[in-house]
């Protein structure tokens, strides 16, 4: 090519020189327009989609023999989305392989590499009727290809055909994203300048990038604090995000609901919770549904039931919005002042880790009143009910040694000591109706527990007594002072007092280890029988309780009777200091022994004492034997918890 020539000389620029110069931009330029566009190559690309839209291929092994045909049939493949689909499949791709030989020319294979990064797990799409994976053909002929390719000095940064010959073999793979992340972060590198250093400048613009920010966004949802809200939850909430491909034919969004369910522990937070059912959906659905087999099938039963357990308390809100939304539209002032305490009572329940499963039933009117109120926040499931439940709001909790069945207006509480049937907690059943809740589950209770009692309540004055004295009769404790307001309490306590806790028969026992979430708490009894049941760490819905003692009935005035301080002995230093212990001193041990985490206030209920006599000894002559916890509760060192155990027994 012969340049004009230039003037050696500093000054101005001849205008010959500017002319010849802008002659020599206007050629290049032309020239630029011809590369891949030559007649022979149009022509090619006239030929390929004629193939494409005729369905005759006579002609094709012949044209993908020369070296233009090859590159006009991949140009195809990256450019033309319509005719290059039409001639993208398994066969194809091998017989411009093997018609290649020795190897595909540099430019064709430069846009393979840029096609299998474009569209990366997508390829299979190409081949549905395929067996094998396009995609994964594709990435070992790229690997042959590429090993072909001899190295050649280059000036401009580094050459990408190398650098995938030397790392071709986990970059081009299905984990090859997650892989390339974990390097980056271990290296403290931008996913950008990783591709700009290994030359692959512009290839992260296409599926294979996007995999790789969803493998980003999995690490930075790993540091987040469990509750956190950050902008990759937002990206991770886009289809083309949560469907990238993870491990094992996973996605990332299974990926990422692991993470979240693992982390979260007992108390998602809204954010995450929020961010599951967005995702995933309420997984208390039918197991044969789309969205249970697509989303959470792939999670396993465990996370599946830990969901469910957080659901527990959407339902009980949701429950509690239709119950008061009712009053106020109604305008009955009945039900308006009996809210307060039905609130108090279901939500007592769930901070004494009592409800271990939920289900909310929704008349059309209410599910309305519900929805107006929460609009697109309500994304919970519940079952239907119609007919003359058609305005009402339902819920069924399970808590372990009892159930109960609550409306919200016009229906009464219903108490069972076992599961009544196994319909409520079935998600293949999404409808009841007002038989099914007051004639059919006690029908099926009856039938299942012939000597079981249970108990149908109206929400009058004395509603809360009754549920109370029928648990009590039935060997079941509560703790009233959770599940009252500060002045019902005390004027319960005035009226009645404690009520008592009868001996658990062996029919509850029995019938109370059938159900699946059943857990019997454990408890001490106390003179004339009164129970003060221990309190679990809050307020997990899936922990399980301390496992129960033996069915013994330990009254405390036995226990002042039976207890003895232990005979001195030089042997064994733990009896020596027992033995100059009294015999409240020792209650109030065995208490903590028992009951480990509980607080004073419960210990005085049971021992029947101020709660003042409690902390004397506890900061007073018990202090080096107990220790107190993080939540102000008391438990007892180890060491002397088992030599409690050998106290000899009184007559």
């Amino acid at each position: 090519m012969k340049l004009p020539p230039i003037e050696n000389h500093s000054g101005e620029w001849l205008p010959t020189v500017i002319e010849g110069w802008g002659q020599l931009v206007e050629k290049t330029k032309r020239m630029k327009t011809k590369v891949g566009s030559s007649d022979a190559f149009e022509r090619t690309l006239a030929a390929l989609r004629d193939m494409a839209s005729t369905g005759r291929f006579d002609d094709l092994r012949e044209l993908l023999g020369r070296r233009l045909g090859a590159r006009a049939l991949t140009w195809l493949w990256l450019h033309d989305e319509v005719v290059g689909k039409r001639l993208f499949n398994a066969r194809i791709l091998d017989v411009l392989v093997e018609y290649q030989q020795p190897r595909l020319s540099r430019l064709t294979l430069i846009q393979l590499i840029q096609l299998y990064f474009r569209y990366f797990d997508g390829l299979d799409a190409y081949n549905k009727h395929g067996e094998d994976s396009l995609r994964k053909r594709l990435e070992l002929h790229l690997l042959v290809q590429i090993s072909r390719i001899p190295s050649r000095p280059t000036t401009f940064g580094t050459d990408p055909l190398m650098t995938l010959n030397r790392e071709g073999e986990w970059l081009l793979t299905l984990d090859g994203p997650v892989q390339l992340i974990n390097r980056v972060r271990d290296e403290g590198g931008e996913l950008t300048e990783a591709f700009e250093k290994m030359g692959l400048n512009g290839f992260d613009v296409g599926r294979y990038g996007d995999v790789c920010r969803a493998h980003y966004y999995l690490a930075v949802l790993r540091e987040l604090s469990p509750g956190e809200w950050s902008d990759v939850l937002d990206e991770l909430l886009k289809p083309e995000v949560n469907n990238a491909p993870y491990e094992d034919g996973r996605r990332i969004g299974h990926a990422a609901l692991e993470i979240m369910i693992d982390r979260a522990g007992s108390e998602p937070g809204d954010a995450w919770q929020n961010f599951i059912l967005s995702l995933a959906g309420d997984p208390r659905i039918a197991s044969s549904s789309k969205n249970f087999r697509e989303w959470w099938q792939p999670l396993g039963e465990e996370r599946i039931g830990k969901v469910r357990g957080w659901l527990s308390k959407e339902d009980l809100r949701l429950f509690l919005q239709a119950v008061q939304q009712y009053g106020v539209e109604s305008g009955k002032q009945d039900l308006q002042r009996m809210f307060p305490a039905r609130k108090l009572f279901l939500e007592g329940l769930y901070r004494l880790g009592l409800i271990r499963h939920t289900r909310l039933m929704l008349g059309r009117l209410a599910k309305e009143s519900v929805h107006r109120i929460l609009g697109e926040e309500m994304k919970t499931e519940f079952a239907r009910m119609d007919g003359i439940m058609n305005d009402k709001a339902v819920i069924y909790l399970d808590c372990g040694d009892f159930h109960l069945i609550e409306g919200s207006h016009s229906f009464k509480v219903w108490v069972y000591l076992a599961q009544p049937g196994t319909s409520l907690q079935s998600y293949e059943r999404n409808h009841f109706t007002h038989s099914d809740l007051i004639s059919g589950l006690p029908h099926k209770y009856r039938e299942m527990y012939p000597s079981l009692p249970y108990e149908a309540i109206v929400h009058n004055g004395t509603w809360q007594r009754k549920v109370f004295e029928f648990l009590a009769n039935n060997g079941i404790g509560l703790d009233l002072e959770q599940l009252l307001s500060r002045q019902e309490y005390r004027s319960y306590l005035s009226r009645y007092g404690i009520p008592v806790v009868r001996r658990k028969n062996a029919q509850v026992l029995k019938s109370t280890e059938r159900s699946t979430w059943a857990a019997a708490p454990t408890f001490v009894q106390a003179e004339r029988g009164a129970v003060a049941p221990t309190r679990p760490q809050q307020t997990s819905l899936n922990s399980a309780p301390r496992p129960p003692p033996q069915p013994e009935e330990l009254h405390s005035s036995t226990i002042s009777k039976s207890i003895k301080p232990l005979p001195e002995s030089g042997n064994d230093p733990l009896k020596d200091l027992l033995s100059h212990l009294g015999t409240f001193e020792l209650n109030v041990l065995r208490y903590f022994a028992t009951n480990p985490g509980d607080k004073v206030r419960y210990a005085a209920n049971v021992l029947t004492v101020e709660a003042r006599e409690i902390n004397q000894v506890l900061y007073g002559r018990l202090n080096a034997l107990c220790q107190q916890t993080d939540s102000f509760g008391w438990s007892v060192r180890a060491d002397i918890a088992a030599a409690l155990d050998h106290l000899p027994a009184g007559d």
